[in-house]
């Protein structure tokens, strides 16, 4: 079978953190500042990926810089690959300086934001000899790693699977919040009724990697409809940002994201939100590391009312 595009084995990992940092700063001379390289040097290097990759990823001119299409999908699809080499690392030293279990822990981007930090505190403090390593995955991703064996536990918002040879445990649950642009009619208002958003068009992730996401945002569409529901639009997060600042679009999020949003959004507080529902999965071929600690720790950073199962 012939090789259909760059091997990414001879990808050098310098290149693709410079070109992270590039898109950042979107400034070759501002990433050079805080790679303490030239200039030159960087572009030199986002030069090099790009020939790798035989794909444009910046459109310059002599006033700005800009990511191409395929630049918006390469930061969003290596970032996580980055995070989890750095965390990679930091595991292998840890595990060679003093012995204790590690448990991996795949995630969805929802329970990024403020689940599994607190989790990951409460954690340090009553099981520090367990170590917790994280991986960011979409929802069937998440579903295929814990099934083989490759994550040993996972976690995320409105998981639609269960069931089979997969144990399930609810968490908690969460306020939902509404995102939009900071030029969307409402985007003053602070707080609002589920059904005064009706009249826009609502995203939600695409069906095909986060089908537990999309049914619970079809479900709430259908609750704040007064005669027809909203229409509905998959789009991926490199996209999702881009649409809701341009567009009078919405996005149901758990209202932890508000911490966490790009410039140019804003947050609306639902009028008796509804709630979206936090879990973590597992394979009953095989009990993860302190498995009662860490659903002990997920329910407590949850705010979930009952104890954990043998904790």
């Amino acid at each position: 079978m012939g090789n259909s595009g760059p091997d990414a084995d001879l990808i050098d990992i310098r290149l693709l953190r410079t070109f992270m940092v590039v898109a950042q700063e979107l400034s070759f001379t501002r990433a050079g500042a805080r790679l303490y390289l030239t200039q030159q040097a960087v572009s030199s290097q986002v030069r090099g990926l790009e020939a790798s990759l035989s794909v444009q990823l910046f459109r310059r001119t002599t006033r700005s810089v800009r990511l191409t299409r395929s630049g918006r999908l390469l930061q969003e699809r290596v970032q996580p690959l980055l995070d989890a080499l750095d965390e990679a690392i930091v595991d292998t030293r840890e595990v060679a300086q003093r012995r204790g279990a590690v448990l991996v822990v795949g995630h969805t981007a929802s329970a990024a934001h403020r689940l599994l930090p607190r989790a990951a505190g409460l954690l340090g403090r009553s099981a520090p000899e367990l170590q917790l390593r994280s991986e960011q995955h979409s929802e069937l991703g998440l579903r295929a790693a814990v099934a083989e064996g490759r994550v040993h536990l996972g976690v995320g918002l409105e998981l639609a699977f269960s069931g089979g040879r997969l144990a399930c445990q609810e968490l908690g649950r969460e306020a939902w919040c509404a995102v939009v642009g900071a030029r969307h009619p409402l985007a003053e208002r602070g707080r609002v009724g589920i059904a005064e958003l009706a009249g826009h068009e609502w995203l939600s992730w695409p069906r095909s990697s986060h089908p537990g996401h999309w049914r619970a945002v079809h479900r709430l569409a259908a609750t704040a409809a007064t005669d027809a529901a909203p229409d509905v639009t998959e789009t991926w997060l490199s996209l999702a940002h881009t649409r809701l600042v341009t567009t009078h679009a919405v996005m149901l999020q758990p209202e932890s994201v508000t911490a966490h949003l790009p410039q140019g959004l804003a947050v609306l507080e639902l009028q008796q939100a509804p709630l979206g529902r936090f879990s973590a999965v597992w394979s009953l071929l095989a009990t993860p590391p302190g498995l009662p600690q860490v659903l002990s720790a997920l329910m407590a950073a949850a705010g979930h009312p009952r104890a954990a199962p043998g904790g």
